[in-house]
């Protein structure tokens, strides 16, 4: 599911909301279930999903009677959610607060670039980040591209399909000028 709504968009910047639609997406569950996964209170999973249902991103799928309790169950509305690259790049108004969470994730990136043996002076390290979230706007893009050639009802399974669209995101990018050149550039900057 491809998400191009701001204000869905800024339900996953939650990390509860992104921890049940992560679980949502493997197993069918009920809140108690997953209050219990994830160490919090039914009423708080219950507001999550409140919120993540009426955005279109989980769904009842069934409930059970069991004495005079009813339990409900709840399934993701999609295998894969994929924020809109005009999202992440602030193009649509009220986007501008998802824009400054990819840059803080490009940050990130950057700044565990360490962890892998990699040293940048602090303006290596801006002039690094500025490249890493063009890559990472140009790589969403494709792989959005890529997500919305899918039109069959097929059922594929998780690992054939994430290989499909890394198939179909790369070969998009192989052809992108703009990103071999970002690459090449970010290749330097790590080797230099």
């Amino acid at each position: 599911m491809v998400i191009k709504d701001p204000e869905v968009a800024k339900l996953l910047a939650d990390e509860t909301r992104r921890s049940i639609l992560h679980n949502l997406r493997h197993f069918e569950m009920t809140p108690c279930q997953l209050a219990k996964l994830l160490n919090k209170s039914v009423s708080s999973i219950m507001h999550h999903l409140n919120a993540l249902e009426k955005a279109g991103l989980v769904e009842q799928t069934r409930s059970v009677v069991k004495g005079n309790l009813v339990e409900r169950y709840y399934r993701a509305s999609a295998k894969i959610f994929v924020i809109s690259y005009v999202l992440s790049e602030g193009l649509v108004p009220g986007s501008e607060e998802i824009a400054q969470w990819t840059r803080e994730i490009c940050r990130n990136a950057v700044k565990g670039l360490e962890a892998f043996g990699f040293k940048l002076s602090e303006g290596d390290a801006e002039e690094l980040l500025n490249l890493v979230e063009r890559y990472s706007h140009l790589e969403q893009a494709a792989r959005e591209e890529a997500i919305s050639r899918y039109s069959s009802p097929m059922q594929i399974d998780k690992p054939a399909l994430k290989l499909i669209l890394s198939i179909l995101t790369d070969l998009r990018l192989y052809n992108d000028r703009e990103f071999l050149e970002v690459l090449n550039n970010i290749k330097r900057k790590l080797e230099g």
